[in-house]
């Protein structure tokens, strides 16, 4: 079955796991390894983030980010309470009870 390289590119953006060599089988099964270097571009064009969200417990939640995000769902118990969210391994929004009383006791990490 022949696909388009925005969805080539999409399914990887939005993929939990990607496998390199399984997917150019993949291309090359469907006769689609020409389409390769665009798919690389579309990748890179759609902006797309890998978001952790943890809490301290498991929470029902409507989490909304971006279509492309990759949002993935920890339980910290060390939290306490509250919720810490991780954007590109870098950002970080620290809403968390643990975050709290670490500044009130002035601990040092």
């Amino acid at each position: 079955m022949k696909y388009k390289a925005k969805e080539y590119a999409r399914a990887i953006v939005q993929a939990k796991k990607f496998n390199l060599q399984n997917f150019l089988r993949l291309l090359e099964k469907n006769g689609d390894v020409k389409k390769l270097k665009e798919i690389v571009v579309l990748i890179g064009k759609m902006k797309y983030r890998n978001v952790v969200i943890e809490t301290a417990r498991n929470v029902k939640t409507n989490w909304r980010f971006g279509k492309n995000d990759r949002v993935e769902e920890k339980i910290n118990p060390e939290l306490v309470a509250g919720a810490r969210i991780t954007i590109n391994g870098e950002k970080q929004l620290d809403f968390s009870l643990k975050n709290k009383l670490d500044k009130v006791f002035k601990v040092e990490k």
